[in-house]
């Protein structure tokens, strides 16, 4: 398992590096310059140049990028134009938001997902089978915004007052109100991943309840309750546990639009309005957090996958595995 760690952590910095010079590169490529916007319309040439010696713009772009990843190597992740504040501030206090219907997101795509894909494969061909092929297609078919926005016209104008659909309220000052707060948009972010999910489940259940080994099982008289929840699921679950993984980093994406959608002050609306007044260093900022948390519950999956199946564990343990 150590080994795991180390190979996984390994490969982790050169694509945490890639991503960074991807960023930065793209960023100050984008249309817009932050020292213009600061300065305002009617600022002259020279107001515009001291602003951008100010903010370290007048470099050149290696050696911009150079004095940048110096800084974060060090957990500095600089100072953002607009408000002065330290990058990891402004992180820091739109994440618990943001985690939140992340979290509540993955909650709901765990306990839907994987029973209707369970479900599904135990009635494999009959009318239960159907009802979870359409409805998964359903989900994955239709955008989150869109069903966002469905939701904010049903509970905001046809059944007004029974459920929030705006803003959002903090656990710590009315735990409640957050949860209630946090439903709608979590659903809209589970929805489509709960589709994926119940459909791979499925295939994964259907694939391995049909191996020989769980044939020899039935013949040796094991409880049909045993072999399903047991032996069958523990198998069937690798292949879903990798895409829970991907679903999971794919989260903090997809909140920048629920986010803007729920007029909710999270991680992902920071990045909008970051990008949109050329913030660079909070725009970065935000990105490489994502990515590095990205990567990190990649190397969890992996490290599950070694729990999960001893011989993933044993090949690393033995120096067979990559």
């Amino acid at each position: 398992m150590v080994r795991l760690l180390i190979t996984r952590l390994a490969f982790s910095v050169p694509v945490l590096f890639f991503i960074s010079v991807i960023a930065f590169v793209l960023l100050r490529l984008s249309p817009g310059d932050p020292a213009r916007l600061q300065a305002g319309l009617d600022a002259t040439p020279e107001a515009i140049e001291v602003i951008r010696k100010d903010l370290g713009l007048d470099q050149p772009l290696p050696t911009q990028y150079a004095i940048w990843i110096s800084k974060v190597v060090r957990g500095d992740l600089g100072v953002s134009y607009a408000t002065r504040l330290p990058v990891r501030t402004l992180i820091a206090e739109r994440l618990p938001t943001t985690a939140q219907i992340g979290l509540g997101a993955l909650l709901l795509i765990v306990v839907i997902g994987l029973p209707l894909g369970i479900w599904a494969a135990l009635q494999q061909d009959r009318l239960p089978d159907q009802i979870v092929r359409v409805v998964s297609l359903f989900g994955i078919s239709v955008p989150n915004f869109v069903v966002g926005i469905l939701l904010i016209l049903l509970f905001g104008w046809v059944w007004p007052n029974v459920w929030p659909y705006e803003g959002f309220v903090s656990l710590t000052e009315n735990p409640l109100a957050s949860l209630r707060h946090t439903l709608l948009p979590a659903l809209c972010l589970a929805l489509s991943q709960v589709g994926i999910i119940a459909r791979l489940t499925r295939a994964s259940m259907l694939e391995v309840i049909n191996q020989e080994y769980i044939t020899a099982a039935r013949a040796f008289g094991v409880p049909e309750r045993e072999i399903i929840w047991k032996d069958a699921l523990r198998n069937a679950l690798l292949p879903v546990l990798t895409v829970l993984g991907v679903i999971t980093g794919f989260l903090l994406g997809g909140s920048v639009v629920i986010e803007s959608v729920f007029g909710i002050a999270g991680l992902g609306r920071l990045l909008v309005e970051s990008f949109t007044l050329r913030d660079y260093p909070v725009t970065i900022g935000v990105m490489m957090f994502i990515a590095t948390v990205f990567v990190m519950i990649n190397l969890i999956v992996d490290v599950l996958y070694g729990i999960i199946n001893p011989r993933i564990r044993a090949g690393y343990e033995t120096g067979q595995a990559a």
